[in-house]
C-alpha cells in the first residue's frame, strides 16, 4: 500500500491575515502522513508596487501583465517574505519545513506563455516538474513550502500559477503516493447549489453529477477552472481533490470532495 501525500493549494488572499494563517498552520500540521504546501501571496505584491510607486498593468481581462520589474516583485514577495513567513510558522509547529520556489532544484520548468493573442510578460506553463527531488526530499521528511516561481532553464525566472503548479506537481507524484490535494478557497465554503447561500455545498461531486448540475446551471460558470481541473488530476491518478474554506480547514470532511 502507497503512503498517503496531502498537498494543500492555498490561494493567495488565505496568506494575508497572520491570524488566519496561523490557524491554517496549526490544522496542516495536524495532518497525519506527507505533506507538501504550495502557496500565492495575495494581494501583497500589489501592496509592496504602490509603497515603490510601480503600476502593475492589466490585460482587459484582469490578467496581471508581468514584466522585468514585476517579476523583480513577486519574485520578493513570494519567494522571500511569505515564503519564508510560512516557514518560519511551520517550523514553530514541529514541521521539518524547507521554502522553495519552482527555480529551486530545478523543481518545475516551464516555457513561457507566447505572446499572442495578449502578452503576459514574464509569465510560464509548466513543462516538467523534477518528481525525483520532491521524492527524496518527502521520504526524508521534509515538508516543502513552494511558491509558484519558475524559470526557463536558460537562466530566465517566469511566474506561474498557484493552482497549475500544486495540480502538476500532485499529478507527477502519483507515481510514488496516494495524492490527495486540499485547495484551501479563499471565502467559498465549496461548490454550491446557490451561489447567494454559502451554507449550499455539495458535498461530494462525482464527473455525472457535475454535468447535470452544470448542464443545468447550478454549478454557475466561475466554478467550472477549479472543478475541471480537479477533474483532470483525478484523471492523472489523484486520489480526491477537496475544495475548502480555510475558517473550516479544522475539518476535512467538510467542503466539497471531488472524486
Amino acid at each position: 500500500m502507497r503512503e498517503k501525500l496531502t498537498i494543500v493549494n492555498v490561494e493567495g488572499i488565505v496568506v494575508e491575515n497572520p491570524e488566519n494563517l496561523r490557524a491554517l498552520i496549526r490544522d496542516f500540521a495536524s495532518i497525519k502522513g506527507l505533506k507538501l504546501f504550495v502557496h500565492g501571496e495575495g494581494t501583497m505584491a500589489s501592496m509592496v508596487a504602490e509603497k515603490m510607486g510601480i503600476t502593475i498593468r492589466q490585460t482587459s481581462d484582469g490578467r496581471d501583465i508581468i514584466d522585468d520589474r514585476i517579476m523583480d516583485l513577486v519574485t520578493m514577495v513570494y519567494g522571500g517574505l511569505v515564503n519564508k513567513r510560512l516557514v518560519a510558522i511551520m517550523q514553530w509547529r514541529g514541521l521539518n519545513a524547507l521554502g522553495l520556489t519552482g527555480v529551486d532544484l530545478n523543481l518545475v520548468l516551464s516555457n513561457k506563455v507566447p505572446i499572442k493573442p495578449v502578452n503576459l510578460g514574464r509569465v510560464g506553463t509548466v513543462r516538467r516538474v523534477n518528481s525525483s527531488m520532491l521524492i527524496k526530499l518527502l521520504d526524508e521528511g521534509v515538508v516543502p513550502v513552494i511558491a509558484p516561481l519558475t524559470h526557463d532553464g536558460k537562466g530566465n525566472l517566469l511566474n506561474g500559477d498557484v493552482t497549475t503548479f500544486a495540480y502538476e506537481i500532485a499529478r507527477t507524484l502519483t507515481i510514488a503516493y496516494e495524492v490527495t490535494i486540499i485547495n484551501v478557497l479563499g471565502e467559498q465554503n465549496g461548490v454550491l447549489t446557490n451561489e447567494n447561500n454559502p451554507d449550499s455545498v455539495i458535498p461530494m461531486l462525482r464527473r455525472t453529477q457535475y454535468k447535470a448540475l452544470r448542464e443545468m446551471g447550478i454549478i454557475k460558470p466561475g466554478a467550472f477552472p477549479i472543478i475541471d481541473k480537479a477533474f483532470s488530476a483525478i484523471d492523472h491518478g489523484v486520489n480526491e481533490v477537496v475544495l475548502i474554506n480555510s475558517a473550516r480547514f479544522s475539518d476535512l470532511q467538510a467542503g466539497t470532495h471531488i472524486r
